[in-house]
């Protein structure tokens, strides 16, 4: 892995845990995990992987419904947040690089989960071949991305309108998207729950459709599902995510042996 990324995500670690709050955003909350969670199904006595787990809450959330969880992420501070977190349930975690996991053994996980990292990483052939490496045959992963045609952190933006008095959002007049095939890195500013900008700058690489499924059959995977979750309920502040899909992801299983 490139060390700016490991960088960044050290230097970043605390607020992030902050930011995400032991059960993430309201985006995550609201759209992706329960996409996630079906796509995942019955992980009941299953070995899961969850690979750039941050600090922690899905793997403490599938440990408590019976998975046996693996966490690894490349910041030592992430993982130590975990362990702090997590020391009841059982659960191993390990400071690695998603992108080289020599260190797990062939053939070991039945799932992996790898929730909005691939989209952080450069090296996203060399991950899913690791995956495909430390899964079962027919094993199952599970992975999400931002929406690389409607990319907030890549190619596109809204043209923002004035606030709404039920959301406390401004308005989505439209969603601009230029330069869908232009595949590079963008360095994003965030920003912590009180509006303080966040030590470092996170990158993110944008992918197009077409690359992530070149990538995923050549590594030896096959498509399951492909889904653009919509928010769960009619809740305002989410009325830009139901006009234009905010997250992509993916299941796919370990076709070849």
């Amino acid at each position: 892995m490139d060390s700016r990324i490991f960088e960044q995500w050290e230097a970043n670690a605390e607020d992030y845990a902050v930011l995400v709050d032991g059960k993430g955003t309201p985006h995550h909350q609201k759209i992706l995990n329960p996409c996630v969670e079906r796509l995942l199904g019955d992980v009941q006595g299953k070995r899961l992987l969850d690979a750039g787990c941050g600090e922690g809450y899905l793997s403490r959330y599938y440990a408590q419904r019976g998975a046996v969880v693996v966490g690894v992420d490349i910041s030592e501070k992430m993982i130590d947040i975990c362990k702090q977190r997590s020391k009841e349930q059982g659960s191993e975690f390990f400071v690695g690089d998603i992108c080289c996991l020599d260190f797990i053994q062939d053939s070991s996980f039945d799932l992996a989960l790898c929730n909005l990292v691939l989209l952080n990483v450069p090296c996203f052939e060399e991950a899913l071949k690791g995956f495909f490496r430390v899964l079962r045959f027919k094993g199952l992963l599970v992975f999400s991305v931002i929406h690389p045609a409607f990319n907030v952190f890549g190619p596109g933006r809204w043209e923002l309108g004035g606030k709404c008095s039920d959301s406390g959002r401004r308005k989505g007049l439209y969603f601009v998207s230029d330069n869908y095939f232009d595949e590079k890195e963008y360095l994003i500013q965030w920003k912590t729950r009180v509006g303080a900008p966040f030590p470092k700058r996170f990158s993110f690489f944008h992918r197009t459709i077409g690359t992530y499924m070149k990538v995923l059959t050549r590594a030896g995977f096959r498509l399951i599902e492909l889904e653009e979750p919509r928010p769960i309920d009619d809740d305002p502040f989410f009325e830009r995510e139901r006009r234009v899909p905010f997250f992509l992801v993916f299941k796919v299983e370990k076709f070849a042996r």
